[in-house]
């Protein structure tokens, strides 16, 4: 007797092709039958009339390699029918953690994680294999398909600081990035607005990179720049997977800054281009018109080298502030930045600045922006993350119809309940996948049913050569999602961003129901995916 049938579905299979009516039956951790089965008889019986089945969303850009430690049910992603994750993005990885700069990394790593960094059990790992150990001792409620970091590798080798990396320290990182591919990295990621990423040049990466190359490893980016740059930036992400034959995957695409909205068909056309070329090249995006970092990320880069010590030393100096504060103005991520669109989501030294503008915040005390930029960095310690109002809804309907567009969260998985999270956080940690169905297929009608549940599912395995999974056929896993099409949508707000989706009733991971009846069950039948 198979494990579960699910009878009268309306299944969106994943390939793009129009929804059927169909049975499908689930025996383990795969699907066995699918069409009409009028005498199967199974363990569990779901009646799904009305409703679709279709198959568990990919999360192509996500940070719970973070979070799954400390929440290893992942809520906030699985509630919204995500069972695998692409994590280790922007640089930024848990592991490899060497020794000799070992605390380092850790303190680096912390400024970024304000949500989490406190109840990460860093003692737990050193290596990457250390890590993916630990996840797999765990437990887990979703699969995992984990990238290392380049800033992480970066930083362990030649600490947080700018430079040319000498021949014995280049020869470090492509021994780590080695070492990571070997233990189960799926391929590099890097983040090169944020250091030590940035610090990093590109003859720099392609150096790394024909490591992970070699073993079939992808270049995930989060490109040099999204905004004046963003043609640019594109422009080299194509040209390392051209020159050392990796796959190149741009992370969270976007055109941020109202001057800069028009650049977003010219890093598409440039896409399309390298495609036409016979490149290995696709993207991915949230449908949010705002992304979010952390407030320090504003800082010129310089002012950013050393780590948070020395950050905090800058930030303490009246004369190093006028600098930042004159680079600020002149170029980098802070430049033409409306105060008004950057919103406090973060802040848990200081919890009254959550929910509130950066120009609100430093009108109430009669500041300049910078300087109360300034004055907060440094009595919270660095620790505030915010969402910036940066993107056209426009570019967004256009870009999620992209055919080499797949979605992400570039979120975390919390959970509503408890300790975590202790901030506001980007609703796309709870929300993303949802909206898609609800905003953009539903009301919008942007994309039809079966477009979206393609490009979240089927478009993403094929992306990272999953053949087992992204689609409802005999012999893949049971990795499901069953979702009202009426009334699935999100329900994370900025200013109320913890509440989980509706409409997501059941999700089955490798077999096993994680979410029933729109509850989690506590399941966590999740795997640390083998690269094929």
């Amino acid at each position: 007797m198979s494990d579960f049938l699910f009878k009268n579905a309306t299944v969106v299979d994943g390939t793009g092709k129009p929804p059927f009516e169909a049975d499908i039956l689930v025996e383990g951790p795969v699907i066995r039958q699918v069409g009409r089965m009028d005498g199967a008889r199974a363990k569990r019986t779901v009646d799904a009339q009305g409703l679709v089945v279709c198959p568990g969303f990919i999360d192509m850009h996500c940070h719970a390699d973070f979070s799954l430690p400390i929440v290893p049910s992942a809520d906030s992603l699985v509630h919204q029918g995500i069972t695998t994750a692409v994590v280790g993005q922007c640089g930024l990885s848990p592991a490899p953690l060497p020794q000799s700069n070992r605390e380092e990394v850790i303190v680096g790593l912390s400024a970024i994680l304000s949500e989490v960094e406190e109840e990460i059990p860093w003692s737990e790992w050193s290596s990457f294999g250390d890590y993916l150990l630990f996840l797999r001792r765990l437990g887990v409620s979703l699969n995992v398909v984990p990238l290392v970091g380049q800033g992480t590798i970066r930083s362990g080798i030649m600490g947080f600081r700018e430079g040319r990396a000498s021949e014995e320290q280049m020869k470090g990182m492509q021994e780590e990035a080695a070492k990571a591919i070997q233990q189960g990295a799926w391929g590099l990621s890097t983040g090169l607005i944020y250091p030590p990423g940035s610090y990093a040049s590109t003859d720099e990466l392609k150096e790394l990179m024909q490591v992970v190359a070699r073993e079939g490893g992808f270049y995930f980016s989060h490109i040099r720049g999204e905004s004046e740059t963003l043609v640019e930036a594109v422009a080299e992400a194509i040209r390392i997977g051209r020159e050392t034959g990796a796959s190149v995957q741009i992370s969270h695409f976007k055109a941020a800054g109202r001057q800069n909205w028009g650049e977003s068909k010219k890093a598409l056309a440039l896409i399309d281009q390298a495609c036409k070329e016979g490149l290995d090249v696709y993207t991915d995006m949230y449908p949010y018109t705002a992304g979010s970092t952390t407030l320090v990320a504003f800082l010129p880069e310089w002012a950013q080298e050393g780590g948070k010590e020395a950050v905090l030393g800058r930030l303490s100096d009246s004369a190093i502030r006028i600098k930042m504060t004159e680079d600020m103005m002149k170029g980098g991520f802070a430049k033409s930045v409306e105060w008004d669109t950057v919103l406090i989501t973060g802040s848990p030294r200081k919890p009254e600045y959550q929910g509130l503008l950066v120009s609100d915040l430093a009108a109430r005390v009669g500041k300049t922006a910078h300087v109360w930029i300034f004055d907060a960095l440094l009595e919270t310690n660095l620790q505030i993350h915010i969402a910036l109002f940066a993107m056209s809804e426009d570019n967004r309907k256009r870009e999620i119809r992209h055919p080499l567009m797949t979605f992400c969260t570039d979120g975390m998985g919390f959970t509503a309940m408890g300790s975590l999270p202790r901030s506001l956080t980007h609703p796309r940690s709870y929300g993303a996948f949802p909206r898609i169905l609800s905003h953009y297929v539903r009301e919008e009608g942007i994309l039809s049913l079966e477009e979206a549940v393609h490009k979240m599912s089927g478009l993403a395995a094929k992306r990272l050569n999953l053949k087992d999974r992204g689609l409802i056929k005999p012999g893949t896993a049971a990795d499901l999602v069953v979702f009202d099409p009426v009334k699935v949508r999100d329900r994370a707000t900025y200013d109320n961003p913890h509440q989980y989706a509706e409409g997501i009733l059941e999700v089955i991971v490798n077999g096993e129901p994680v979410i029933h009846e729109g509850s989690h069950t506590g399941s966590r039948p999740g795997r640390i995916l083998n690269r094929l």
